[in-house]
């Protein structure tokens, strides 16, 4: 049983989970504050970030192991390659968790009365989609960064305050900007590792096109900025509790300067965990 677990989580890539289950605690707490919660919605929009998180997950995997960007030499993403599932499994997998998440979001948009849910999800899908599918996989067109903040910043921040408050609640896309920066610090940090392998196969990533110096430039300010920018959100207790994660973002930016990039990636995941939480309490103290 603990050897299929570990499996899964290798298969599922479980530690980037902090970036879909994260910005649904941020969202829910700003929706708290506009004086609506509900802990049903809550876990049907939990459940529903993981899902697709999980299957754009899939996908990624998938459609990199097709077009021969991951390979068993120097993949870092292990599921395909080392032969933990059959390409056909995974690509229905994938499906399979997308018609499951799917199907959430209807019935929030249905049982809250809230039809501009199905657009904003519709949206959300189509980013998860086609990042690396299709022809026009916009993660090899540098796109990737733009289309992962969107997606796990505003859409997922906004889209949970607004399943919660029933409007759309601007100060909820406000602070999703510094989960949206550290979440795509997670994706940076990837293809930053990532840049050989990607040219290899004939793509461009954003961090390949800003060459090393810039890509590392780029990586501190998503991880530094976010600290910034708490500073913005009306009181005094969000930086004085995303202020207790600083320690974590300084070895990140130690590692990074050392070309450690492997363990970089869950580490940025686990810090946009930590941060985000802090600021969620943040939030909700404030």
């Amino acid at each position: 049983m603990k050897g299929q677990l570990k499996k899964w989580a290798v298969i599922l890539r479980a530690y980037s989970w902090p970036a879909s289950l994260v910005p649904v605690v941020l969202g829910s707490v700003v929706g708290w504050r506009a004086g609506r919660f509900s802990w049903a919605d809550f876990i049907f929009t939990f459940a529903a970030a993981l899902m697709v998180h999980s299957a754009a997950n899939l996908a990624n995997t998938y459609f990199d192991f097709r077009k021969g960007v991951d390979k068993k030499e120097t993949a870092d993403d292990r599921g395909l390659v080392d032969g933990l599932i059959s390409p056909r499994n995974m690509l229905f997998t994938a499906l399979g968790l997308f018609a499951a998440g799917g199907l959430i979001g209807l019935l929030l948009v249905f049982k809250n009365g809230i039809p501009g849910l199905f657009w904003l999800g519709a949206a959300g899908f189509a980013l998860a989609w086609f990042y690396t599918g299709t022809g026009f996989a916009y993660k090899y067109r540098t796109l990737g960064d733009v289309g992962v903040f969107f997606a796990f910043g505003p859409f997922i921040v906004g889209g949970t305050a607004l399943i919660q408050a029933r409007v759309l609640l601007p100060e909820a896309l406000w602070a999703s900007i510094p989960v949206g920066l550290l979440i795509v610090g997670i994706l940076h940090a990837n293809n930053m590792r990532d840049v050989k392998s990607d040219g290899d196969a004939g793509f461009a990533t954003l961090a390949a096109a800003l060459g090393p110096g810039g890509a590392f430039k780029f990586y501190y300010a998503l991880i530094f900025l976010p600290y910034l920018f708490s500073l913005t959100l009306g009181s005094v207790w969000p930086p004085v509790f995303c202020a207790l994660s600083i320690p974590l973002a300084v070895k990140l930016y130690q590692r990074a300067a050392k070309g450690d990039f492997s363990p970089l990636v869950p580490e940025t995941a686990r810090l946009v965990a930590v941060f985000g939480l802090l600021l969620s309490a943040g939030l909700y103290f404030a």
